[in-house]
């Protein structure tokens, strides 16, 4: 069975993750930040589930069997910034999300890390 998310140990992620990425920091100085959480499971190919790479762009290693993790997405409105977690890690950031982001989100199916780079 697939764990559940503690949404709340997330967020504190998500705090600590952000206040490292300059664009988030940028435009969120002086506003007054408003924070949604969404939570889904999501089925991905292998044991890697979205983390396919590495920070530096190199190939992981995972087993090859179905598996099932939940994806959350930490969205705040005011600088239109999304951070996408698979199981409990911060996999990437998205700033300027493209119609496809919007696409995935509601099909429930969002893309590996390297395939973000260039979908979203």
């Amino acid at each position: 069975m697939t764990r559940l998310p503690n949404l709340e140990l997330l967020m504190y992620k998500a705090g600590i993750y952000l206040d490292y990425d300059e664009e988030f920091t940028q435009k969120a100085k002086g506003k007054s930040l408003h924070f949604t959480i969404e939570t889904f499971p999501q089925t991905w190919g292998s044991t890697c589930t979205g983390f396919d790479i590495t920070d530096d762009g190199k190939a992981t290693i995972g087993g090859c069997a179905m598996t099932t993790e939940y994806t959350t997405v930490v969205y705040e409105w005011k600088t239109e910034t999304f951070l996408v977690f698979f199981g409990d890690r911060p996999c990437y950031v998205v700033h300027n999300p493209t119609m496809e982001f919007y696409e995935d989100m509601k099909e429930r199916r969002l893309a590996s890390l390297s395939e973000s780079k260039e979908r979203y």
